[in-house]
């Protein structure tokens, strides 16, 4: 199985048409995503529609665009994380994987200091499980985590991290996309 399927070669042409149909059908479940966190009292972020496009035509492919959260949880309690992933290629992408760490990795340019740089009691989560996420071309889909405030930490507000990679299995992974959030053990 390729790492990324190859696909025809598309005409520029194409290749904006299909970004712009891209952007338009992810903005639109952007605000379905929005007003459902709004209706559930969650927190919210998404890239704007600049930023969006940005990712969309020249970054790294695929990409994390929205995130929905639990503001505050109790020591020993959760928090829910729910974050979309998107694949705006004319190709099939394989092996994707998130991993979701609590601490300050996002202040951390270089992934290889982001990922030492977590807190010791929280979880490290991974989703999915073997062999990966695999996104058809145009294709979007969420992942929902649930973290566990450990009983024994200190109010305060803590970072989260979520790292989208694809694993190249015998090699080093593709870093791809990361988002940042916050939230409050009280």
């Amino acid at each position: 199985m390729a790492q990324q399927e190859e696909g025809g070669r598309e005409s520029v042409e194409e290749q904006l048409r299909r970004q712009a149909e891209h952007a338009r059908a992810l903005q639109d479940e952007v605000e379905k995503r929005r007003a459902q966190a709004e209706s559930e009292g969650l927190n919210f972020t998404a890239p704007t529609e600049e930023q969006l496009l940005k990712k969309l035509h020249g970054g790294r492919s695929p990409s994390i665009y929205f995130q929905a959260w639990a503001g505050a949880a109790s020591p020993g309690g959760t928090i829910g994380y729910t974050l979309g992933i998107t694949n705006p290629d004319p190709t099939r992408w394989v092996w994707l994987f998130v991993t979701v760490l609590i601490g300050p990795a996002n202040l951390a340019f270089n992934v290889d200091e982001a990922v030492s740089a977590v807190h010791p009691r929280f979880p490290r989560l991974t989703l999915p499980s073997f062999d990966g996420l695999q996104l058809a071309p145009g294709a979007s889909q969420s992942l929902s985590f649930s973290i566990q405030v450990p009983s024994a930490v200190e109010p305060s507000n803590y970072f989260g991290t979520s790292f989208l990679f694809q694993s190249r299995w015998h090699d080093p992974t593709v870093n791809l996309d990361r988002s940042f959030f916050v939230f409050e053990v009280t």
